[in-house]
């Protein structure tokens, strides 16, 4: 059970102006957004430079979205104990330097590694931010818009890492994309010790590491199979991991259960609304970051488009990201925060459609960017109300918790459906190729690469045609998944009874 803190360190430090703080602690979102999409743009290059193998490649893609996602709990569980403005500052400084690392990155496990590092800071940053924008903004209402001020800057960070992606690739190599961490951290681990105040509320919890290992082994096993059983692996051992996956996140959720202080207070996800926003927010991401690599790779790829013009295709889905994330809030206060949150949704999922009718030619360039704006809209719209249902249920003391629960199954949704909608995408194109194509290019990454070295038209078409097979196939998952989320928020809640 989860008991009150047995003491709490006083506030150190007055803030002259809030929105200063805020403005300091949104930029690192934004940077921890475009670095989780960043790739799926600098990805071409990079697998014709360093050569992954194909679980290398899946491995480059995901690591940083999954060790944000299995860390972030027990990252913020330290925020509470050391300071949150101190774990900020210690973890600004290794993000800098893992960026810069994997900058100048020589193989793939390197790439590999420092984006381990990347994820992991980025998980200690986000929990801590926003635990210190509700110490920040005491008044209710002003803490909505501030929570929805720092969401709408991660948001707008996936919505533009495209752009800035393909405008430093056109003019640089590909590890400069990395090198965008380093001012901005650098900016905020000089800033914060000035304009953020100090505070830890649990200084005398111990931090229960046998948690912390559970969590991040049963997350990466489980995302270990999904990649195994794509790539050929023997079946005993894919089965094996998984069960093994499985193993790990039940002792974990058995141990929450009976610890006074767990990482995961449970019961946060048996009060109303919490667990429907929980899980929509989750689809909603694993839909968002499975297809953000299936546009770049279309333009770039499938049709010869540069990384700089395929970048300024995605301007208007950025735009319409920025305005929906305004209008939102707008249409709550004359509607039910209900209606605008299913009427997003809706616009969300007819953005999948157009993935289901995309062609071959050139003809799809408008396909892509009007599937782009629905998508972005949508979300942007709906995702500042998903975040107030999650902090608005929980009870005050454990807000932070509850956000650090929401955002842990937003960067997990994003990883996972690069896995999930990825492995669906391999299977559909290897099944399309012909026998003699298959055996050339395992993964389209490879096809691509192998017709980019090649004077035979016919096999890029038919690399070509497999993959825009493989893009139906995501569409059309992407609309059912959307069904379910939809189905989800017209399901009346049920009364929850506390257990005393």
């Amino acid at each position: 059970m989860t008991s009150t803190p047995t003491s709490a360190r006083a506030v150190a430090g007055r803030v002259r102006d809030p929105r200063v703080a805020l403005a300091l602690l949104s930029l690192p979102s934004l940077l921890i957004a475009i670095d989780i999409s960043v790739l799926g743009v600098a990805l071409p290059r990079m697998s014709a430079d360093l050569r992954p193998s194909p679980t290398e490649l899946l491995w480059m893609n995901d690591i940083y979205g999954f060790m944000v996602g299995g860390t972030m709990v027990t990252m913020g569980a330290v925020g509470d104990r050391i300071g949150r403005r101190r774990l900020i500052v210690l973890c600004a400084a290794v993000f800098a330097i893992a960026s810069a690392a994997a900058a100048f990155s020589t193989a793939p496990w390197m790439v590999i590694a420092t984006r381990a590092v990347m994820g992991i800071a980025g998980a200690a940053i986000m929990p801590a931010s926003m635990a210190l924008i509700g110490q920040l903004f005491p008044d209710p209402k002003r803490r909505v818009s501030a929570m929805g001020v720092y969401m709408t800057c991660f948001l707008t960070g996936m919505a533009v890492a495209p752009l800035i992606g393909g405008v430093m690739l056109q003019y640089w190599w590909w590890g400069s994309v990395f090198l965008l961490g380093v001012p901005v951290m650098l900016l905020t681990l000089l800033a914060a010790p000035r304009l953020l105040p100090e505070s830890a509320t649990r200084i005398d919890v111990p931090l229960d590491l046998r948690s912390a290992a559970l969590c991040l082994a049963s997350i990466l096993a489980l995302v270990a199979t999904l990649k195994w059983s794509v790539n050929g692996a023997p079946l005993w051992s894919t089965i094996g991991l998984g069960l093994l996956g499985l193993t790990f996140g039940f002792m974990f959720v058995r141990r929450q259960r009976t610890l006074e202080h767990p990482l995961v207070d449970l019961a946060l996800l048996r009060m109303p609304g919490v667990s429907r926003a929980m899980w929509v927010l989750f689809l909603t991401a694993l839909l968002m970051g499975g297809t953000s690599i299936f546009a770049a790779f279309y333009l770039q790829s499938a049709l010869g488009l540069s990384p700089l013009k395929s970048a300024l295709l995605m301007i208007p889905s950025t735009i319409a990201m920025i305005i929906a994330a305004n209008a939102g809030p707008w249409l709550g206060h004359r509607l039910r925060p209900k209606y605008v949150v299913l009427g997003s949704l809706i616009v969300m999922a007819a953005g999948f459609v157009p993935y289901t009718l995309l062609p071959a030619g050139r003809s799809g360039i408008a396909i892509v960017v009007c599937s782009a704006v629905l998508t972005t809209a949508g979300i942007g719209a709906a995702f500042p109300f998903l975040m107030n249902d999650i902090i608005s249920h929980a009870p005050q003391e454990r807000a932070g918790s509850a956000a650090s629960l929401a955002q842990t199954a937003n960067e997990i949704g994003i990883a996972t459906g690069l896995v999930v909608l990825g492995s669906l995408a391999t299977v559909v194109y290897r099944s399309s190729l012909t026998a003699t194509a298959g055996q050339a290019a395992g993964t389209w990454v490879d096809g691509f690469r192998e017709a980019a070295a090649r004077p035979d038209g016919i096999f890029l078409s038919q690399v070509r045609n497999a993959f825009v097979n493989a893009v139906h196939a995501v569409g059309y998952a992407g609309v059912g998944t959307m069904l379910i989320v939809l189905a989800l928020l017209l399901i009346p809640e049920r009364p929850h009874n506390p257990t005393p």
